[in-house]
This record gives C-alpha cells, sequence and structure tokens, in this order.
C-alpha cells in the first residue's frame, strides 16, 4: 500500500501497430489530459476558423502518440508542420482518428469484430 500513489500515477503501456501515413507504427493510448487539452484547443481553433492550426494540433497529437517497440516515446520525429506538407488532410485526419479511437479504446474492439 506503501506505493499505492506512485502505482496509480504510473502509465500503463498499451501500444499497437497501426497503418497510418502510409507506414506501420506503434501508437500508445494517449492520456486522458491530453486528449482534453487536445479537445479543448480543437474547439477553440474552431471557434477561431483556424483550420491550419487546427491540423497542426491533430498532427502534433499523432506524432506525440508514436513509440517505439519498448513503448517510449519516438525521439527524431518531424516537426508538425512538417508532417503537414508532406501528408493529405485526409491522410492526416485518418491517423488522428486511429490515434484517437486507440486511445478511447476502441480500435481493438473494432479490429475484433
Amino acid at each position: 500500500m506503501k506505493d499505492l500513489k506512485s502505482r496509480l500515477l504510473s502509465p500503463v503501456c498499451d501500444s499497437l501497430t497501426v497503418t497510418i501515413l502510409g507506414g506501420e507504427f506503434l501508437i500508445r493510448r494517449l492520456s486522458a489530459y491530453e486528449l482534453a487539452e487536445f479537445e479543448d484547443r480543437a474547439g477553440q481553433l474552431r471557434i477561431e476558423d483556424n483550420t491550419r492550426g487546427l491540423a497542426l494540433a491533430g498532427a502534433a497529437l499523432v506524432l506525440n502518440a508514436l513509440v517505439d517497440e519498448e513503448g517510449k516515446p519516438v525521439s527524431d520525429l518531424p516537426a508538425p508542420d512538417e508532417l503537414m506538407k508532406s501528408h493529405s488532410y485526409a491522410s492526416l485526419i485518418e491517423a488522428l482518428t486511429v490515434v484517437q479511437r486507440h486511445s478511447y479504446g476502441t480500435l481493438e474492439e473494432a479490429k475484433k469484430n
């Protein structure tokens, strides 16, 4: 019981191999805080009709979800704007949807069915 707080605050590595942006990558489940931050930011950007900002925020979220085989964040990633310059909106939205569905716990369920 003495390690209860540290155990509760230790993230669970729940990575999954997905095909996004033309390749296979490992992604992790994002924390509830990360998802809430993104949703708050996305809501504000929608109000401002800031399509570029929304695409950058989505690209950043996708990049933040990438992990290596050990479940650790990947280093040496492109910047979100570089990702935007290399991929279509459709590809970025698809990747963002996959990351969000995995984070909400629905991607694996969909794959099982």
